[in-house]
């Protein structure tokens, strides 16, 4: 296998010097030969790493899905909306499996029309992961504060709606993509994506910017509040059921640290240096890890997985008395 690999390896080499440089005189050839090489090395390191990687995410998210397909306890809402979630960080890691790692290995041409529409499914399937993640922040707001009025405004056709809604969403803001100076692609030569280096371009990067610092913020207040709510009522819950309230809200706060810490290095941590392998790092591969991470955090607290790994026989419903305004509110775990 060896062998082969590097047979292949030196074939690949061979068609791209060959194809670049066929008409440089033989002594120009030597030198450039050697640049060349040397470049194809740095290619196909960034292209093994970026096509490795995805695939990993996508088998961690593809058993992810299996999971909440599995769990009964996640047929709900809140299954749903992680479901949806889960679509978003496979259509990213498809796209940088088969497109940014194959134009990365064979410095593709990606600013065409392809590319283009690539570069647009890609912020598609960005917003639908950050829409999912506001979503799923605020159906476990409601189903903590509101218990009994959160069934009745996430049954089945009506959480339908609000995902039908989130999608058509995502679909809308990537209507100015459509317009040809208004683009996002994967730039092989640098291992990076750029948006348009033109007004729209420009203006395409703030929207994108401002509303994720928006949408972290909301995520964040209303994360805060819902945990600071659980300690409050900590006292008063049965010592079981405060544990895994406890869990669930960590595995909130893992998401949501993952998506701030996203969005802090890839717009911050990213200018901070210019060499090639620093944006790589820095802005293509953390895209990248938090799509499989995501996928990570869910398949760690899903109650399917625990019993896989602690080999219980059945899954054990919970529920938390807990006095407020003089009456008594049930929280049942629904995962």
């Amino acid at each position: 296998m060896d062998i082969v690999a590097g047979v292949l390896l030196m074939f690949i080499v061979y068609m791209r010097i060959a194809y670049g440089h066929s008409n440089l005189l033989p002594m120009e050839n030597v030198s450039r030969t050697l640049f060349t090489t040397e470049t194809f090395q740095n290619d196909a390191t960034a292209a093994f790493i970026l096509f490795t990687w995805a695939q990993i995410g996508l088998a961690i998210n593809i058993f992810a899905i299996i999971l909440i397909w599995r769990n009964k306890h996640m047929r709900n809402a809140f299954g749903y909306l992680c479901l949806s979630h889960e679509i978003g960080d496979i259509g990213v890691l498809l796209l940088y499996a088969f497109w940014a790692a194959p134009a990365t290995l064979f410095q593709m041409d990606a600013s065409g029309y392809v590319g283009m529409k690539l570069g647009q499914f890609g912020i598609l399937m960005w917003n639908v992961c950050v829409y999912s993640h506001l979503f799923i922040t605020i159906n476990r707001f409601l189903a903590i504060f509101f218990p009994f009025g959160y069934r009745r405004c996430f049954k089945g056709l009506i959480t339908a709606g609000y995902i039908g809604i989130m999608w058509t969403v995502a679909v809308a803001n990537i209507i100015p993509y459509f317009f040809e100076k208004c683009y996002f692609i994967f730039v092989p030569r640098d291992y990076v994506w750029h948006f348009a280096p033109t007004t729209c371009g420009k203006a395409l990067l703030y929207n994108d910017f401002l509303v994720g610092i928006a949408f972290m913020v909301v995520m964040v207040i209303i994360d805060s509040i819902t945990y600071i709510r659980i300690l409050i009522a900590k006292r008063q819950m049965q010592s079981s059921s405060n544990r895994r309230e406890i869990r669930f809200f960590i595995q909130a706060c893992c998401q949501g640290s993952l998506f701030v810490c996203k969005l802090f290095i890839f717009y911050f941590v990213s200018t901070l240096g210019e060499d090639k392998w620093y944006k790589f790092l820095t802005s293509t591969l953390v895209w990248q890890s938090a799509h499989v991470f995501d996928g990570i955090i869910l398949i760690l607290f899903n109650s399917e997985f625990q019993r896989w790994v602690t080999g219980k026989s059945a899954y054990q419903s919970y529920s938390a008395n807990i006095p407020v305004h003089s009456f008594l509110i049930t929280i049942v775990d629904d995962r």
